[in-house]
C-alpha cells in the first residue's frame, strides 16, 4: 500500500502524510496525544473517512475506487475495546469475521469453519470458544477481536489503541501475538498507542503525531522513549 501526499481532515487539512508506503510483514505504531487526528488517519487510510486530497494505492490500483466488499476484504479494524455482546458466544462472534465472504443468508462454508477454528488457535484461545463473550475479561476480548479480524482474512490489520484498558502483561501479550502474525501470517499491523515503552519494543516502524503542528514524521533517527515524550507529548 503506498500513500503520497496525503491530506487528511474533515474540511481543512488535519495531518499531511507526504509519502508512507504499508508492508506485509511489518508492524506499524502511530503515536500522538488526544485529539491529534490517530483514529482520522486510520479510517481515512481504510476508506471509512474520505481523504481531503492525496493518492493511496495497492497493487497500483487507487484504493478509493474500491467497493465496501472489496475494502472488506483488505482491510480489518479493531476497536479499543470490544464490551461483548449478550447471549453470543466466543465464537459466533469470530465467525462475524467471514461476513464479506458468506452467502445472502450468512451460512458458513466447511472452509469458513475451519478459518474460524485457525483464527482461534492463532490467538491461542481455543479454550474461549463456547463461552459468552460478557463473561469474558478485557483481555480476552481483546484477543476475540483480533481473532475475529484474523477470520476477515485481510492483508492489513488497523487497530485503535487496542492495548487502552488492559494491564501489564496482557498488554505485552496483545502486542507480542500481533508481531507473531505479522511475521507468521505476512500480514500488515497498524495500530496506534499511547504506551511509548511498548510502542518502542513492539513495531517496526514509529508515526509520530507532533504536538506543535500535528506534523507527521516517520521512524526518526532519534527515536527514544525521551524524544518521543517531547515531539508527541510535553508543552
Amino acid at each position: 500500500m503506498r500513500i503520497k501526499n496525503l491530506h487528511i481532515g474533515y474540511i481543512k487539512t488535519l495531518l499531511e502524510i507526504e509519502e508512507l508506503n504499508l508492508e506485509p510483514g511489518k508492524v506499524y505504531s502511530l503515536i500522538g496525544a488526544n485529539g491529534r487526528g490517530k483514529t482520522t488517519l486510520m479510517k481515512t487510510l481504510i476508506g471509512q473517512i474520505p481523504s481531503l486530497s492525496g493518492q493511496m494505492t495497492f497493487n497500483e490500483k487507487d484504493l478509493t475506487t474500491l467497493l465496501s466488499l472489496d475494502k472488506s476484504k483488505l482491510f480489518g479494524f479493531v476497536n479499543s475495546r470490544f464490551a461483548g455482546v449478550s447471549y453470543m458466544r466466543a465464537k459466533e462472534y469470530v465467525a462475524l469475521g467471514r461476513s464479506p465472504y458468506t452467502n445472502a443468508f450468512g451460512r458458513l462454508s466447511a472452509i469458513d469453519e475451519a478459518i474460524v477454528d485457525q483464527s482461534f488457535a492463532t490467538m491461542e484461545i481455543e479454550h474461549l470458544a463456547d463461552k459468552f463473550t460478557e463473561e469474558l475479561s478485557d483481555g480476552e476480548r481483546q484477543m476475540l477481536a483480533i481473532a475475529k479480524v484474523l477470520a476477515q482474512e485481510t492483508k492489513y490489520i488497523f487497530l485503535d489503541e487496542p492495548t487502552a484498558f488492559l494491564d501489564y502483561s496482557n498488554k505485552k501479550k496483545v502486542l507480542e501475538m500481533l508481531m507473531k502474525i505479522a511475521r507468521e501470517e505476512n500480514k500488515c499491523v497498524f495500530y496506534s498507542s499511547h504506551d511509548l515503552e511498548m510502542v518502542l519494543e513492539f513495531s517496526d516502524v514509529k508515526i509520530c503525531i507532533a504536538k506543535e503542528n500535528n506534523q507527521v514524521s516517520i521512524n526518526s533517527a532519534r527515536l527514544d522513549l525521551n524524544f518521543l515524550l517531547n515531539i508527541c507529548f510535553q508543552d
